[in-house]
């Protein structure tokens, strides 16, 4: 468990211990930005997707073109020692159902949703990810982590809104719903992999639970298919569609996930909750690249976002020295 989660900090530690602590941290860190780059990339990835492919699909392809690459890395790099120990399976299926729950959950409630209102929404994952903490695991969130959120959440939305589409209802599409399940089901995984997969390289948690959840997005797509809600341009297939479904396969599932579940095990699930709230500003830069400037009320929303999690991020070492 991470020294957030325990209430130690790192000034009880002897010297030696407390640099390496220091030195994992920042790994984690730079973990979850390397994450927050890459799933930046997945809103505009699917927007040009959507039209062509079936949200269904689009679920699905990203974890079962990542099996391959998946078994490939337990092979080099996994499979001694404690590696070996298996997972019970009741256990694996728990975390694959979850993980496909999220990647379908929210790819619906995102295509069901007002754009603001899913913003606002998908904003709430701190709070959303310190509930289901206090619940699973007992951790109680900082004071700091409670002042970062104050200004995480509200920056979130900020960053997104379009000013000028004020003037539509914001009103609630139904996708909404699907979005906080979503992010139940997420945090849930977060928590739940570290646990039982207690000593294993975050690549074999990450393979493991792909594999599952691959097996269930399989099913969702047939069953989609049978009730005639999917569709594909498979008569049209273009070199840009292979190419963004790769991104978000080999780079979202793939690279991301495996550093999200390095970060929430050094920094714990609150606080590494706070970086995806930093999404929105990568997703502004992406946009911008497109042709598509943001206003200079979403730069002062990303603004907000990095400033609460700089804040939650210091207040530790702020409360020791004051």
């Amino acid at each position: 468990m991470t020294t957030e989660c325990t209430g130690k900090s790192a000034s009880a530690l002897d010297p030696a211990a407390s640099e390496a602590f220091r030195r994992e941290r920042w790994l984690g860190v730079i973990g979850l930005l390397c994450t927050v780059a890459i799933w930046g990339a997945t809103i505009p990835a699917i927007t040009v997707l959507a039209p062509r492919w079936d949200p269904y699909f689009l679920a699905m392809i990203r974890y079962v073109a990542a099996v391959p690459v998946f078994w490939l890395l337990l092979k080099v790099f996994g499979g001694a020692g404690r590696e070996a120990v298996p997972v019970a399976p009741i256990r694996l299926l728990a975390l694959g159902l979850a993980m496909a729950a999220f990647a379908l959950l929210y790819t619906l409630g995102i295509a069901y949703s007002h754009p603001v209102t899913a913003v606002i929404f998908g904003a709430s994952m701190p709070i959303v990810a310190n509930l289901v903490a206090r619940l699973v695991d007992g951790t109680v969130p900082s004071a700091g982590l409670y002042l970062g959120m104050a200004l995480v959440v509200p920056g979130a939305a900020f960053a997104m809104l379009d000013e000028g589409k004020l003037d539509q209802s914001l009103g609630v599409g139904g996708g909404e719903a699907m979005i906080v399940i979503a992010m139940v089901t997420w945090s849930w995984y977060s928590i739940m992999a570290q646990r039982w997969f207690k000593g294993a390289s975050q690549i074999r948690i990450t393979a493991m639970s792909s594999f599952a959840a691959s097996a269930f997005l399989v099913g969702a797509y047939g069953l989609a298919g049978l009730a005639g809600a999917t569709y594909g341009a498979w008569d049209d297939i273009r070199a840009l569609d292979i190419g963004l479904i790769a991104i978000l396969s080999y780079g979202v599932i793939v690279i991301a996930v495996v550093l999200w579940n390095h970060g929430v095990l050094r920094l714990g699930l609150s606080l590494a909750s706070l970086y995806l709230n930093l999404i929105p500003a990568v997703t502004l830069a992406i946009l911008s690249l497109m042709g598509i400037p943001p206003t200079l009320g979403q730069v002062s929303g990303a603004a907000l976002v990095i400033g609460g999690i700089l804040l939650a991020q210091r207040w530790p070492a702020l409360a020791r020295r004051r």
